[in-house]
C-alpha cells in the first residue's frame, strides 16, 4: 500500500451488518469513505435486511471533500466500486487500509465488467495459434458447442419458476429482496408480464428494501407495461402513493423509479424525467441525479435522443445548478452516445470556474464521445494530464485518451488522426515510465496503454515492453497489481509465468487477487489448481475469493463449482456467503442451478443462505451479457456520490 495514502486502523465490531437489495452487504455507518478491507470476514448478522440509505439528497462528505476515514467493505458483496459510503464493519477486529479515491482500483471496479465479459468466456472458444491479433486474444476463433452457460430453456424452466415460488411463499425480506431482483435480471420479454404482476404488490411492502428492490425489478425487466406505474411513483402523484402504500412516496423509491424508466426507455417517460429535473429543487439531489442518469440510459438510437442531448447540454451551462447534480450531466451525455454533445463537454472541461467534480465527469464524457479527428479535444486532455489542477481529472483524462484512440477504426485516415495517435502514444509512454507530473499516474497510464493497444495493434509492442519493465521493477503492491492487470488485458503470455510465481510468493492479498484476474485474462490454466485451492480454503478472505473466482471465470473453469456450493451451504458469516454467491455467479456454470435451487427452497437453511442462493441464481441466469447495473457503473464518476447511485452500485 502506498504510505502517502494509507492509514492502518484496527476496528472493533461497531454495529449489526445489514442485507438489502439482492444480497449486498450493508455496513453500519453512513459516514465511511474510501477504505479497502484487507483480509478477514464479517460477523453474521442478527438483523439482516432493510433499507439503510440516509435521507433524501444526503450526499456523502466524500463527494465534496474526498475520503477522510475508513469505509467500503470489499469482501461481502461490496467491491471498491466507488469507495463505499458505509463504514467498514469487522468481525473480532479487522485491519482496514484507507486509500484515497484517486487510486486505479476504484476505476477498475466500476469499469471491469466490459473487459471481463464473463458470459462470453463461458462459450468455449479456441484461438488459432499464430493468428493475427493473438497477442490480445482477438485472433481468429473456432466456436465450440461446449458452452457451460445455462440455456434459455433451463432458465425459463428451472430458475424462474423457483424464484416465482419463493416470491409467493416467503415472508422474509432478504429472500424477497434477492428473489425479485433475480427475476428481473433473468426474465425476458416473453415472461415479463408474470413478473410485473408478482412484483407490483411488493411496492407497498412494509420493508423499504423490498419496495425499492421491486421498483428496480420493474425497470430491469424492461417491460413498457410497468412504465406508467413507475412514472406515478417518480412523480409522487396519488396513483404512485397508492401503489407504494399511501402517504408521500419515499425518495429512494422515486429515485429508483427514475432509473427504471431509463432502463425501459419509452418515449412517454422522457418528458416526465426532464420535468423532474427542471421542477424539483436541488435539495432533492437523489431524485434529480437519477433522472439525469436515466436520460443517459436511453441511447443514441432512440427517436428522442436528440431532444435529450439538447436538454442535457443546456443543463450543463446552468451555473446555478448544484455542482454535485451537474457532475452527472457529462457522464449521461457520454452514455447517451451523441457526438453533438462534444462542444458542450469541452466547454465544461475547460471552464476555469467549473467544480472539480464537473471537470472529472467532462473528461469521462469526452472519452466516450470524442474522436481522434477532434484535435482540440486531444490537446486539451493531454494538457490537463500534464498540468491539470485536479489529480482525479488527470487520471480520468488518461483513460479518456485511451478510449478515444482505441475506438478509431482507421488511425491513418488523415493527418489529424495520425498526429492525435502520436500524441496519445507519446503521452502514455511517458506516464508509464514515471516521467510525467506524478508517479501516481503510472498505474493509470499502464491501464490506459492496455486499453489503447488492445485495439491499435501497432502500439502493442511498445506498451507491452514498457508495462513489463514497470511490473518487474515495482515492489508497491498497488502499482504492481495495476501493471499485472494491464498485462492481462493485453494477454501477454510472456509475463504469465512471472505473475504466477509472484502470486505464489507474495503475501499481499490485494496483489494476489489482481494477479488471479491477470492470469485469468491470460488463460493461464497452470494456475487454476492453486486458485481452486484458495476458493476451498476457509481462511481465504471474501475479497480474495471473489478475485480468484473472477480469474477462474475468465478461464471458464468449472471445477470450483462443487467446492463453492458446499462452502455456501456451510457458510457461517455474511462475508463468505456473499462472496461465494458472487463467485458462483461469476463462474456461471449451469450445473450450479440445481444445487442453488435446492438451497434457496430448503427451509431448514438459514434465510441468509437462501437469499444468497437467489442472488447467485440471478447472476448465473443474467439475460444480458453484462450485469444489469454495469450500465450505470461503467463510465461513472464515482467521486460524485449520492446515496441512491451508491445503493444501486452496491447490489450484487
Amino acid at each position: 500500500m502506498r504510505n502517502a495514502l494509507s492509514a492502518v486502523l484496527v476496528l472493533a465490531l461497531a454495529a449489526t451488518p445489514l442485507l438489502a437489495h439482492g444480497g449486498q452487504y450493508k455496513g453500519p455507518s453512513d459516514a465511511g469513505s474510501g477504505g479497502i478491507q484487507v483480509g478477514g470476514s464479517v460477523a453474521p448478522p442478527t438483523n439482516p435486511g432493510g433499507a439503510t440509505a440516509p435521507g433524501p439528497g444526503a450526499a456523502s462528505a466524500a463527494a465534496q471533500s474526498g475520503p477522510t476515514g475508513v469505509g467500503a467493505l470489499t469482501g461481502a458483496g461490496r467491491t471498491v466500486r466507488g469507495g463505499g459510503r458505509r463504514g467498514a464493519t469487522t468481525g473480532a477486529g479487522e485491519v482496514v487500509v484507507s486509500k484515497g479515491f484517486d487510486i486505479w482500483e476504484f476505476w477498475w471496479e466500476n469499469n471491469k465488467d466490459r473487459y471481463l465479459n464473463l458470459k462470453d468466456r463461458l462459450i468455449k472458444q479456441t484461438s488459432v495459434s499464430g493468428s493475427p491479433g493473438q497477442l490480445t486474444g482477438r485472433g481468429k476463433r473456432i466456436s465450440s458447442n461446449s458452452s457451460r452457460r445455462p440455456t434459455r430453456a433451463m432458465i425459463d424452466s428451472e430458475v424462474i419458476p423457483a424464484l416465482m415460488k419463493l416470491l409467493k411463499e416467503s415472508d422474509d425480506r432478504d429472500i424477497l429482496d434477492s428473489a425479485v431482483l433475480a427475476l428481473g435480471r433473468t426474465t425476458t420479454e416473453e415472461m415479463a408480464d408474470q413478473v410485473v404482476e408478482a412484483a407490483t404488490p411488493l411496492l407497498s411492502h412494509n420493508e423499504l428494501s423490498v419496495q425499492t428492490s421491486a421498483t428496480l425489478t420493474l425497470g430491469v425487466l424492461g417491460s413498457p407495461k410497468a412504465s406508467q406505474l413507475l412514472r406515478d411513483i417518480l412523480q409522487d402523484n396519488s396513483a404512485g402513493r397508492r401503489a407504494t402504500g399511501g402517504g408521500n412516496t419515499n425518495w429512494l423509491s422515486r429515485s429508483f423509479a427514475a432509473l427504471s424508466l431509463g432502463y425501459i426507455g419509452d418515449s412517454d417517460s422522457i418528458d416526465v424525467l426532464m420535468d423532474v429535473v427542471q421542477r424539483l429543487p436541488d435539495k432533492d439531489k437523489d431524485i434529480k441525479v437519477c433522472s439525469i442518469v436515466a436520460l443517459g440510459l436511453i441511447g443514441p438510437e432512440h427517436e428522442r435522443s436528440e431532444d435529450i442531448q439538447v436538454f442535457l447540454s443546456e443543463l450543463l451551462k446552468d451555473r446555478k445548478l448544484d455542482a454535485l447534480i451537474k457532475s452527472y450531466v457529462p457522464t449521461s451525455l457520454g452514455k447517451l452516445g451523441r457526438p453533438e454533445a462534444v462542444p458542450a463537454l469541452i466547454a465544461a472541461f475547460e471552464d476555469p470556474d467549473a467544480d472539480n467534480l464537473v471537470v472529472q465527469s467532462a473528461a469521462i464524457g469526452l472519452g466516450q464521445l470524442a474522436t481522434t479527428d477532434d484535435a482540440a479535444v486531444i490537446e486539451a486532455l493531454g494538457d490537463y494530464v500534464s498540468e491539470g489542477r485536479d489529480a482525479q481529472a488527470r487520471h480520468f483524462a488518461l483513460i479518456a485518451l485511451a478510449n478515444i484512440g482505441g475506438r478509431d477504426e482507421d488511425p491513418s485516415a488523415n493527418e489529424t488522426r495520425v498526429t492525435s495517435h502520436e500524441e496519445i502514444v507519446a503521452l502514455l509512454k511517458k506516464e508509464i515510465e514515471g516521467k510525467g507530473k506524478s508517479k501516481d499516474h503510472r498505474s493509470w497510464a499502464a491501464l490506459a496503454g492496455a486499453i489503447y493497444s488492445r485495439e491499435i495493434e501497432s502500439a502493442q509492442p511498445d506498451f507491452v515492453d514498457r508495462i513489463q519493465a514497470a511490473y518487474t521493477k515495482e515492489s508497491n503492491p498497488s502499482y504492481k497489481s495495476a501493471f499485472a492487470v494491464a498485462l492481462g488485458l493485453l494477454n501477454d503470455q510472456t509475463s504469465a509465468d512471472q505473475i504466477f510465481e509472484d502470486f505464489n510468493t507474495r503475501k499481499e492479498n490485494d496483489f494476489r487477487g489482481y494477479a488471479c484476474v491477470a492470469l485469468g485474462f491470460m488463460n493461464h490454466t497452470e494456475a487454476a489448481n492453486a486458485m481452486r485451492g484458495l476458493c476451498q480454503n476457509k481462511g481465504t478472505t471474501p475479497t480474495l475469493r471473489l478475485q480468484v473466482a473472477t480469474g477462474l471465470g475468465l478461464m471458464s473453469d468449472t471445477q470450483a463449482v462443487p467446492v463453492l456450493i458446499d462452502t455456501l451451504q456451510n457458510a457461517n458469516t455474511l462475508g463468505v456467503s456473499s462472496a461465494v454467491a458472487k463467485a458462483l455467479g461469476l463462474i456461471g456454470d449451469r450445473d450450479a442451478i440445481g444445487p442453488l435451487n435446492q438451497i434457496a427452497s430448503d427451509e431448514s437453511k438459514q434465510k441468509i443462505t437462501r437469499a444468497f442462493a437467489c442472488v447467485a441464481l440471478g447472476i448465473v441466469g443474467e439475460k444480458t451479457d453484462l450485469p444489469w447495473n454495469a450500465k450505470i457503473s461503467a463510465h461513472n464518476n464515482y467521486r460524485a456520490k449520492v446515496p441512491s447511485i451508491e445503493e444501486v452500485l452496491d447490489i450484487l
